[in-house]
């Protein structure tokens, strides 16, 4: 594994831990949206049971995204932010060699500042 796929993968824990999905969660969305075969570690049955928990979860999430702008929490501006943001880390997913240092430190911190900024309460 390049160090390029540590950071990556550091990035990635890092998301994990601060969402609302189990790293198992995200091996099976990143699958089914891959259309790569599923997990082999796992009964048939809790397999589903985590896709249909999956499907709930994303759900809930564009429903509260919804519910917050709605209600002025989330503004278009913060979502143009985070869609920036975006975009940056996807650029950044295949260049971290090019761009940064090999610690992913620097830009965890930088999202952790952007986000704190953004929540308002």
């Amino acid at each position: 594994m390049t160090s390029n796929n540590n950071v990556n993968n550091l990035l990635l824990n890092k998301f994990i831990e601060n969402s609302s999905f189990t790293k198992r969660q995200i091996q099976i969305i990143y699958k089914i949206y891959n259309k790569e075969e599923r997990l082999k570690d796992i009964s048939s049955g809790a397999y589903y049971r985590e896709v249909k928990q999956c499907k709930d979860k994303i759900r809930k999430l564009y429903y509260s995204i919804i519910l917050l702008n709605l209600i002025g929490v989330l503004n278009s501006e913060q979502l143009t932010t985070l869609n920036s943001l975006i975009h940056k880390l996807d650029m950044l997913k295949d260049n971290h060699n090019m761009h940064h240092s090999h610690t992913s430190e620097p830009v965890i911190n930088i999202i952790e500042k952007l986000l704190d900024k953004m929540i308002l309460l």
